[in-house]
């Protein structure tokens, strides 16, 4: 592994200097103020130097949202005939086009039986609230009928 120069005390108190400002290994590189130096060699040194920990930068992914409408088997069959016929019309084809393809079928592999359990539940759903209202419907009925009725005479 082929090493840079050594740092100069000069160029270690400019990073921790700089660091001290609160300014990112990115924000020191562009500053110019080392131009010998690369931005992998100030990462370094400002972890070297505990100005920073020597971290990949993190990935903030936004909370998935549920689909507003369930695509129908019949549309999803349409969608992977489409793109197996386009496969099939290619003449030459580049790996990525067949990895993208390659993750289309796995799709239409897994998404029929997962629509088919959603749909199971979906039914089950219906038919859990049917009941509650027909239990609901039969208890007021029980409670009207086992309240007293007063007379008037």
């Amino acid at each position: 592994m082929a090493r840079g120069k050594r740092w100069t005390d000069a160029g270690v108190e400019v990073v921790m200097e700089m660091a001290a400002q609160g300014l990112s290994p990115q924000q020191i590189f562009d500053s110019c103020r080392l131009p010998d130096r690369s931005f992998d060699a100030i990462k370094k040194q400002m972890w070297i130097s505990r100005s920073m920990p020597l971290s990949k930068p993190r990935t903030v992914v936004a909370a998935v949202q549920p689909a507003k409408d369930v695509l129908s088997i019949e549309n999803a069959v349409k969608l992977f005939s489409t793109a197996f016929e386009q496969v099939c019309s290619l003449v030459e084809v580049d790996k990525l086009a067949l990895e993208r393809f390659r993750i289309i079928f796995q799709a239409a592999k897994d998404y029929g039986p997962l629509l088919a359990g959603y749909e199971k539940w979906e039914s089950i759903e219906k038919q859990i609230e049917e009941l509650k209202s027909s239990v609901e419907a039969l208890q007021e009925s029980r409670s009207a009928e086992n309240a007293p009725t007063s007379l008037n005479t």
